[in-house]
């Protein structure tokens, strides 16, 4: 979630491209002037919470595909986080992730002045759904911006 100006949306699509599998999928509720087209990548205009969306983000993927979701709408508050993870973790299969990205806002170690962000929301999706987990491993350079939102799906 979060297209911007597909920047990120192409840089995944480029690594799917080497590995030769996958596509991107990404949500922005605006449509920016230029982005990057790439055979891999599937741009969709909506709020990323919008059930109609939903749909066809799963009509995209598929059943039974390897997916991995990264939330990163800007700005990012507890509430959107929140949204976002509730409309597509269940796209994740076990094994893979949701990112939540933007972790360190509201004093985690930055900007603590922003209010309940990503990191609030993280501990409130942990509170309530057992199906995934922190995997602090992907966090072992110890240089990122989503502490502690790197959540693997565990069943």
């Amino acid at each position: 979630t979060g297209t911007g100006n597909g920047g990120r949306a192409l840089f995944l699509a480029s690594v799917l491209e080497l590995l030769g599998n996958g596509r991107v999928c990404s949500i922005d509720a605006q449509a920016a002037e230029q982005r990057p087209e790439h055979p891999r990548i599937t741009y969709l205009k909506g709020k990323s919470g919008d059930a109609d969306l939903h749909r066809r983000v799963r009509e995209l993927v598929g059943d039974g595909a390897n997916t991995l979701v990264i939330l990163g709408s800007q700005p990012m508050t507890g509430p959107r986080a929140r949204t976002e993870f509730d409309a597509y973790h269940d796209l994740v299969s076990i094994g893979s992730y949701v990112i939540v990205e933007r972790t360190v806002v509201n004093g985690h170690p930055v900007w603590p002045e922003h209010g309940p962000g990503p990191y609030e929301a993280v501990k409130g999706i942990l509170a309530g759904n057992h199906d995934f987990a922190v995997d602090t491993a992907l966090e072992r350079s110890g240089l990122t911006f989503n502490p502690t939102g790197y959540l693997k799906r565990i069943r």
